[in-house]
């Protein structure tokens, strides 16, 4: 476990020094010629300093770009396109929304993240207990009951209009050019966005880790916040609708390092949203109490015993951090433990 957390601070360190010094930026200086009759300019390109602070300026010009930040707002327009008309005329052509794009913006994150909870958590609850149901669980008792699915889906509904508002007010400073956001990843390289990405899901994956484990260590966090959450704590209980079932401050700030980051990393804006959508359909999975070992990757056997123990298994997509942070249980050493009591 040791050799693998090095490996992987080498891995972080490289993702943070390379693009430093492989996206300097251009300089074009002017050169006169001595000559008085044949004065002219000449272009000449020289590196600009490399090091953190080069690159920072150099993204920060780059993301306040007005050609950039068109290119994001247009984005943003298709996209409201393609849900808006959803709504009812009179919603679509009140002044509040024509001429508010934070509304519109909201509007359209609320009917998605709504409708993308409730499609993939009846799908999978469909195919994982009616479908399913007697060869991945051991036996009826560990299927949760339709009254606990019942009351988890009434949490995340009335939590739904608030966790909109994070992808929304996100997109509002991303479009006045506040972040590192990029609108198109040929602006980068493909070299470059996936040294970008890691390094944006590293700090996910940090963030995320102390944000979800100082919800348990701090007693009022739990007791007022977290605690919604952890209701459900036993097998018959969890379900995929517990994944977004959470008091809604939860769960905007266990969200929120995804929008933070882009203050600090380069990123592509629309994989950035495509990413924060995703979690959506990974707490699905990560409740349905189904273990297949994936290593690295943190899935419902681990997060089972996060919902058993309350202090361990913190992690987001990896276990890295709980490897790094002596939180981590593997599901077989848990079963093994658990065995030795009996």
């Amino acid at each position: 476990m040791r050799g693998r957390s090095v490996a992987f601070l080498l891995f972080l360190v490289a993702c943070i020094a390379t693009p430093c010094v492989c996206s300097s930026p251009v300089i074009s200086s002017p050169v006169s010629n001595t000559n008085e009759t044949h004065a002219e300019s000449v272009d000449t390109s020289v590196s600009a300093p490399g090091g953190i602070f080069g690159f920072a300026k150099e993204w920060v010009t780059r993301a306040r770009s007005a050609e950039n930040l068109a290119l994001i707002r247009e984005e943003n327009d298709w996209k409201n396109s393609l849900v808006m008309w959803m709504f009812p005329e009179v919603v679509r052509e009140s002044p509040l929304v024509k001429n508010n794009r934070l509304v519109g913006s909201w509007l359209r994150n609320w009917l998605l993240a709504t409708g993308l909870y409730f499609v993939v958590g009846l799908i999978w609850a469909y195919y994982c207990y009616f479908c399913f149901g007697s060869s991945l669980y051991p036996s009826k008792d560990h299927i949760p009951t339709m009254k606990a699915m019942v009351e988890q889906m009434q949490v995340a509904f009335m939590a739904m209009p608030l966790y909109a508002m994070l992808p929304a007010l996100t997109e509002y400073v991303v479009e006045q050019g506040w972040t590192l956001s990029y609108a198109r990843i040929e602006d980068v390289g493909l070299l470059q966005y996936g040294l970008y990405f890691a390094m944006y899901m590293t700090s996910v994956e940090f963030f995320v880790y102390w944000q979800h484990r100082l919800l348990h260590d701090i007693k009022p966090g739990y007791r007022y916040l977290h605690h919604i959450h952890h209701i459900y704590n036993k097998e018959h209980t969890l379900s995929p609708f517990a994944g977004l079932a959470f008091h809604p401050l939860d769960g905007i700030m266990q969200a929120i390092p995804y929008s933070w980051t882009l203050l600090f990393v380069p990123m592509h804006f629309l994989t950035h949203e495509l990413l924060l959508f995703a979690t959506a359909v990974w707490t699905t999975n990560i409740h349905d109490c189904i273990h297949v070992r994936m290593d690295p990757i943190m899935g419902a056997g681990y997060h089972t015993i996060h919902h058993t123990t309350y202090k361990h298994n913190y992690g987001h997509y990896f276990w890295y951090m709980d490897g790094l942070m002596g939180t981590l249980i593997f599901p077989e050493d848990y079963q093994e433990r658990k065995q030795k009591k009996q």
